[in-house]
């Protein structure tokens, strides 16, 4: 298991990384297929669980959103702006209850499970292209958030592996508070070295991220967890060797993005 998961690793972080560097268009069309195949991994999880979505709502709300940030430059309602993604948004919430008019049986849940997916995938999932966005530290900001959850995962589970003794939550039962501690550790530390080394994120910043990644980024993977544990899927997929899916690797950043853009805009 464990070396599906290095392999994995070693050919996607370069890939990630370049990304990140590119921005732009590149960077936004990454993101966008993660929320695209995390939206079908959502679909597909409800579908084995016998949860109730709406298929064609999600999926074209799930672009319709991401769309519409990227070119209202994520400002929503704001007065004399564009206003795409007010719209939208407003659309979705219409579009899923209309949809749900004219189905022959109307399920209520079906209507709270298709907005979850949206703006738990979509929505939230697509601040990591906020954060890149953001000037002047947007490139130094992404690289901070993606290598200190990489770090923070691995610490994780190597000392949950080698010294975890207490269950940190009954969802995921392999994960254990020894784990999270050094999960948390190695995140306060790796986020205040990238934002040394970067030279445009001061160190009370980088230590306030480090705080916050070590928190929601754990806590958005148990999260993801409950969705799998409510169905039965030990995964969301097996795209990723050693990994699981789209949704299983980015499961930390549900939460993450949309904290550390806020965080970034009302600290920076």
């Amino acid at each position: 298991m464990l070396l599906p998961r290095v392999l994995t690793a070693l050919f996607g972080i370069p890939v990630v990384l370049f990304l990140i560097y590119s921005g732009g268009p590149a960077y936004a069309v990454f993101v966008l297929t993660i929320i695209a195949v995390s939206l079908y991994e959502f679909a597909t999880l409800m579908k084995l669980g016998s949860k109730p979505v709406q298929l064609p709502t999600l999926y074209a709300f799930g672009l319709l959103i991401p769309a519409a940030l990227y070119f209202d430059r994520y400002s929503s309602a704001a007065a004399g702006g564009d206003n795409f993604t007010g719209f939208v948004l407003g659309l979705t919430v219409i579009g899923v209850m209309c949809y749900e008019l004219f189905t022959e049986k109307k399920y209520l849940e079906r209507i709270g499970l298709t907005l979850l997916g949206l703006f738990m995938v979509s929505w939230c999932l697509f601040h990591l292209v906020a954060i890149r966005d953001l000037q002047p530290a947007g490139f130094a900001l992404t690289l901070q958030l993606i290598i200190t959850v990489w770090v923070m995962d691995t610490a994780a589970y190597f000392m949950g592996r080698s010294f975890g003794r207490r269950q940190l939550s009954t969802i995921s039962p392999k994960k254990t508070w020894e784990g999270a501690a050094a999960g948390f550790i190695a995140s306060v530390a790796t986020a205040m070295l990238i934002g040394h080394l970067s030279g445009a994120l001061s160190l009370a910043f980088s230590a306030g991220a480090g705080v916050l990644i070590g928190i929601f980024g754990q806590v958005s993977d148990i999260a993801e967890s409950m969705i799998k544990r409510a169905v039965g899927a030990k995964d969301s997929s097996n795209l990723l060797p050693g990994h699981g899916g789209m949704l299983d690797r980015f499961d930390s950043y549900i939460f993450l993005a949309p904290v550390i853009y806020y965080y970034a805009v009302f600290a920076l």
